[in-house]
């Protein structure tokens, strides 16, 4: 006859293994839907949604970021070459920054003069503050900092959601990567 406090332990340790081995990846961000959606303003004060026809078919990377964010900054030149090389094939990338600036007009303003000095040729749009992220983008979960990375497919569908750490080759080689393979593939 099998001991009760032996067979009790077994049960403790796996049902402890499998919740560490469930939650491994828990550092990670996550979309808590399908898709990713927005409906956010862009720097001359429009408001853009993740359903609008510019969008429709199109490999979208999206950056969460801020100006005052060093590893953020470091990514721009990168996303720059990205968006020069394969915006006719395909390419969006969008950069929904979050500012401390709390008044819409200043912040947007910021914004601006940021973009003219870094020459961003990539779509930003204005996410608020930081402490209204969870209104912004409701369906982004587990968020600890900034960059994060989103790549979605033609079809809409989020390939990639990862925690970015700024620039370095690696990356960036890897990034280029991902996104020609998705622009290589079917919409169908």
């Amino acid at each position: 006859m099998p001991n009760i406090f032996n067979y009790k332990l077994l049960c403790l340790v796996v049902c402890l293994t499998v919740t560490t081995l469930i939650h491994a990846k828990s550092d990670e961000p996550f979309i808590q839907s399908e898709k990713f959606e927005f409906m956010l303003h862009d720097l001359k004060g429009n408001i853009l949604s993740s359903t609008d026809k510019i969008f429709t078919g199109k490999v979208l990377l999206v950056t969460l970021w801020g100006t005052w964010c060093p590893p953020c900054i470091s990514e721009i030149p990168t996303f720059i070459e990205l968006q020069g090389q394969y915006r006719d094939s395909g390419l969006v990338i969008i950069a929904i920054s979050f500012e401390a600036e709390v008044q819409d007009d200043l912040r947007k303003e910021q914004l601006r003069s940021f973009v003219d000095k870094y020459n961003i040729n990539y779509m930003v749009l204005d996410g608020g503050v930081p402490k209204n992220f969870e209104t912004a983008l409701p369906s982004v979960q587990n968020v600890s900092g900034f960059p994060v990375e989103i790549l979605i497919n033609k079809k809409g569908k989020i390939e990639i959601i990862r925690n970015g750490y700024g620039y370095s080759e690696v990356w960036a080689a890897k990034l280029k990567h991902e996104i020609k393979t998705l622009l290589n593939k079917s919409a169908n």
